[in-house]
């Protein structure tokens, strides 16, 4: 009997971790897919411009992760439907904002309603899957990711787009079913009408909150999408689109890593935050240590095997088209990539969002002197040495500047 108490005690604690890990590599696997079968069905100029308007997308989930997804899985629900609402209803305003502005930049005089759809649709694929993990449905959570990857291939595969536009609208419409699970999932994080007294706790998520924690932190994502997500816009968006192609297969690899770390980050989070000023924050900050050192070696691990493997995986993948591509970046980039998400998680823990942000616009800063520096035209290997300065920057200072939280105990009331 102590045997299997202990083997399910050992179960309740390893759930956890295993459902995240296992959730976010079907989510990246769903957009590796998205990536091959777009790569295959247009020709390498139009992967290139279709991955600048995913791009955009990718700067929404900045928005939505910094002012719905992290908020949630601290507070665990809204203070009222009306916050709720008007949170989510933010998120897609100021995404619809950004994505017409950039539009007014690149293609003046010429709305390209597709990226409307695409905001929209992902909008509603992302608070599904937030609303699903506040409830902890891990298994629905791993279904919707299965379901939109076999989507993507099934779907591009079969309608052989003619264009960008095509296919991104294609894309658009396989997030409406997503709509669904956002309905059925309400209950999660809204307290039901006429509201219980667990409406009123202080805990309850507000609006002003949301945005107060959100600004900051999407800020210093929005740093780093500069030197991700801005580099395959610009690169997208100039004469030689398909350097901004190459850039996003680049990236693209990284996905895997990127969304594992993520998810262990996101789940150790709570515990870190609650005793990262207690009086024993020793083990806490131990615990943390640990997490940034295995963090960068699954990413040092991940990048020799891409760097080794590469050529041949970006064939079988992405086609004969970009068997030219240089892997040589791998030996070292995503170790540095991976370090500064597994440091992100310490800011959060310390509730120092502010100095995360001036440590993401030192990178970026350093990112686009790189740039400046380049000598045109900009290549997408230009690009990719430009931004593992910029992460190896910001880096050095957040370990700097976690060395003094870890020493330092936070004032009362700071």
């Amino acid at each position: 009997m102590a045997l299997i108490a202990r083997l399910s005690g050992l179960r309740k604690r390893l759930g956890g971790p295993v459902f995240a890990i296992a959730d976010q590599c079907i989510y990246s696997a769903s957009q590796l897919l998205l990536s091959f079968a777009l790569a295959r069905v247009l020709s390498p100029s139009d992967f290139g411009i279709a991955s600048a308007f995913l791009a955009v997308v990718s700067f929404q989930y900045i928005l939505h992760t910094a002012m719905v997804h992290e908020p949630l899985l601290i507070r665990r629900f809204y203070v009222s439907r009306s916050a709720a609402w008007t949170s989510w209803g933010l998120v897609a305003l100021f995404s619809l904002v950004g994505y017409l502005s950039w539009q007014l930049i690149v293609f003046p005089g010429q709305l390209r309603w597709v990226g409307v759809a695409l905001i929209v649709g992902y909008e509603i694929f992302w608070l599904s899957r937030s609303l699903l993990l506040t409830g902890r449905r891990y298994a629905m959570l791993c279904i919707t990711g299965v379901l939109i990857s076999v989507g993507y291939v099934a779907v591009l595969g079969v309608e052989k787009p003619a264009t960008w536009a095509e296919a991104l609208l294609l894309v658009s419409v396989l997030q409406l079913p997503f709509l669904v699970l956002v309905l059925l999932n309400l209950r999660n994080v809204m307290p039901a009408l006429p509201a219980p007294p667990v409406a009123k706790d202080a805990q309850g998520l507000t609006v002003k909150e949301s945005m107060a924690y959100g600004w900051k932190a999407s800020l210093s994502q929005f740093m780093s999408w500069i030197m991700t997500g801005g580099a395959i816009l610009l690169l997208g968006s100039s004469a030689d689109s398909e350097q901004g192609g190459l850039l996003k297969i680049y990236i693209t690899f990284l996905l895997p890593m990127q969304y594992v770390l993520a998810a262990l980050g996101y789940y150790l989070l709570p515990q870190l935050a609650a005793r990262w000023h207690a009086e024993d924050r020793r083990s806490v900050h131990r615990l943390f240590v640990m997490f940034v050192v295995v963090g960068f070696l699954i990413a040092e691990v991940a990048g020799v095997v891409l760097g080794l493997l590469g050529p041949h995986l970006v064939v079988l993948a992405f086609g004969e088209n970009y068997r030219h591509m240089d892997f040589s970046p791998f030996y070292y980039a995503p170790a540095i990539f991976g370090l500064t998400m597994c440091l992100r998680t310490g800011f959060r823990a310390a509730a120092r969002p502010g100095a995360l942000l001036f440590c993401s616009v030192v990178g970026a800063v350093v990112f686009g002197i790189s740039m400046l520096a380049a000598k045109p035209p900009v290549s997408y290997i230009q690009t990719i040495h430009a931004m593992t300065l910029g992460f190896a920057c910001m880096a050095a200072l957040m370990i700097g500047w976690l060395f003094v939280f870890m020493r330092t105990p936070r004032k009362q009331g700071a």
